[in-house]
């Protein structure tokens, strides 16, 4: 899937499929340009690129694994979850700073998006991916998977997302 460049760039598009690597550098460049001063490039897609890649980082430094925008990563991120659920990682998991509650619901509507379809939009409940006019709250969902340990299962939660897919 492809997303909107905010770079004045008109007509290109980048996509959810690039290289984390190339994913990193697009947001970099975005955020270089907010801070002189192109605030109306600030939008929510941008915002949640910018969480979904600081949990790829957050999982990397705990935990020593690369995570990617492939389907595949789903079980790794499953796991991830499960270990964060158990308390592996000794951090507050809801801190109002340095929420990993609301990166790992934003990685996860990466992953969905880059895999699935959809777009960020803002809705009255919050924050969601919109497939087919269809609002799927993924921050909620990661804050479950966090409190109720591996009650919940993100391959599962993925597997009903695309069957809402409109062929």
């Amino acid at each position: 899937m492809l997303m909107k460049r905010l770079d004045n760039e008109s007509g290109k598009l980048f996509s959810y499929q690039s290289e984390i690597s190339q994913l990193e550098e697009y947001y970099e460049n975005q955020y270089e340009m907010i801070k002189n001063g192109n605030t109306d490039l600030a939008t929510l897609e941008l915002v949640m690129l910018g969480n979904a890649l600081d949990f790829i980082n957050f999982v990397h430094s705990s935990f020593g694994i690369s995570l990617g925008n492939d389907e595949g990563s789903v079980t790794v991120y499953d796991e991830i979850m499960d270990a964060l659920s158990r308390g592996i990682v000794n951090k507050n998991l809801f801190d109002k700073e340095n929420n990993i509650a609301k990166k790992a619901g934003a990685y996860l509507g990466f992953l969905i998006i880059a895999n699935i379809g959809g777009k960020w939009a803002d809705t009255d409940a919050g924050s969601a991916v919109v497939i087919d006019n269809r609002e799927i709250y993924v921050l909620d969902f990661a804050e479950k998977r966090l409190i109720s340990g591996n009650d919940l299962n993100a391959e599962d939660y993925f597997k009903k997302v695309k069957t809402l897919r409109n062929p």
